[in-house]
């Protein structure tokens, strides 16, 4: 370590400043890289145009608040800073994935939602085990909270599709949920997460009523079924949409694998089973499982079970998403990476869609073929393969039986029959 500066040195760094990351270099894994970070305030503290970090915070007026991670460099002969210790390693690398993802926004479409720099609080210690190994977009404070990693896999922090998945949750957040949702719409219980963090959280009074759960027992009204089906399509997108987004960004259909080797069977976007790609939850199948989680009687909430219940529903999303770009990609004649930018696009325009039928129509339930007839609506001129795939998704997802099939008029369109009415209908 002779050729090596002192750690001083990173006091005075400021600007675009090279530093020594694990990055992706392939589906396989990581390996060290030299990356510039853009718009460094303080190199000791990994401040500047994109993130904020914060160790161990205490929340106030939904903002963190808390002294600031510190880190420990080393600078080699050709003026990189490499990281000293394992936390140093953490905040250049959630740096420079939170600017790479942010100016991806602005590639997609969803430039200025966001602001920056982004507050991410690292060191969160948790009591219990719901938010043990796990990173947690928080819109009420627009902030990341990481807790430490204790698997033998790759690290949450260092994880990019896991990055992208939560950064994705911050779109959905200020382009679905906020000021139309009461509810609190992601999966992870930001009650219970708080609270197993240890996290104090002052001034919060007005955020609103608490609502009293629905107990094992009580009668399932159509009200009820209603509130719960949109509960579990909200959280089942909002979820399966940051899944498709991790796996945009990374190339990796097993990005979660690498961190959580145990969610490969239920979280791999890339399978064989027909039903596995070609399948979206109906609202039968969605009100049936909540009847039959409601009747089990196996824990005392019935949100428990719909909290579970979100992420079957988004992998289902993710899936079917992953499918359409491979078939996008060979279609159009795109590299893979081209490819599902584009359907990202996609999936951006179709956000405010999600917002008017899904967060603020509260008396209608939200089905599986609008999701379908908004993507097709954003998507314009289909190409042949497009629109059979999407076809064969309504016709396998069909509460009753119908015939999907794809005509070409002025476009590929998607038209659909029943027995009863044989006259086929464009689907839009």
């Amino acid at each position: 370590m002779g050729a090596c500066a002192p750690q001083s040195e990173s006091a005075d760094q400021s600007g675009n400043v090279r530093v020594l990351a694990p990055q992706s270099n392939s589906k396989a894994g990581y390996s060290l890289q030299t990356v510039e970070l853009l718009g460094i305030e303080d190199l000791q503290t990994v401040t500047g145009k994109f993130v904020r970090f914060f160790l161990s915070p205490r929340i106030t007026n939904n903002s963190l608040h808390g002294r600031p991670a510190v880190a420990r460099f080393i600078k080699n002969k050709s003026g990189d800073f490499i990281p000293a210790n394992e936390m140093t390693q953490q905040l250049v690398t959630i740096y420079a994935h939170t600017q790479k993802l942010a100016l991806l926004d602005e590639e997609l479409g969803a430039g200025g939602v966001n602001q920056w720099p982004r507050d991410v609080g690292v060191g969160v210690r948790v009591k219990g085990s719901s938010g043990a190994n796990n990173a947690f977009y928080d819109g009420a404070t627009d902030s990341m909270l990481v807790v430490p990693y204790t698997q033998d896999g790759l690290a949450i922090a260092i994880n990019g599709g896991i990055l992208a998945h939560e950064h994705f949750h911050s779109l959905f957040f200020k382009l679905v949920l906020k000021d139309v949702v009461d509810d609190d719409a992601g999966v992870h219980s930001r009650d219970s997460f708080m609270d197993d963090a240890s996290i104090v959280q002052e001034d919060l009074s007005g955020r609103g009523r608490r609502e009293k759960p629905v107990l094992i027992g009580d009668e399932l009204d159509e009200a009820t079924l209603l509130k719960f089906h949109r509960l579990a399509m909200m959280r089942g997108l909002n979820e399966g949409l940051a899944d498709f987004w991790g796996w945009m960004y990374t190339g990796n259909p097993d990005f979660i694998a690498q961190s959580l080797p145990s969610q490969k069977r239920v979280r791999s976007l890339e399978v064989s089973d027909l039903f596995g790609i070609y399948e979206l939850p109906n609202k039968t199948v969605v009100r049936n499982n909540l009847e039959l989680f409601h009747a089990s009687g196996e824990r005392t909430k019935f949100r428990d079970y719909v909290t579970g219940y979100a992420y079957t529903v988004g992998t289902q999303f993710s899936r079917v998403l992953k499918k359409f770009t491979d078939i996008y990609s060979k279609e159009r004649g795109l590299e893979d990476l081209a490819a599902r930018k584009e359907v990202a696009k996609l999936v951006i325009k179709m956000l405010p869609s999600l917002k008017v039928d899904l967060a603020e129509k509260k008396d209608t339930y939200y089905t599986h073929d609008q999701f379908v007839q908004s993507l097709v609506k954003e998507l314009g001129e289909m190409k042949k393969k497009e629109c059979e795939f999407l076809a064969e998704v309504l016709e396998t997802s069909a509460e009753t039986p119908m015939v999907y099939s794809c005509v070409e008029e002025t476009g590929w369109v998607i038209k659909s029959a029943t027995a009863e009415n044989p006259e086929a209908r464009e689907v839009k």
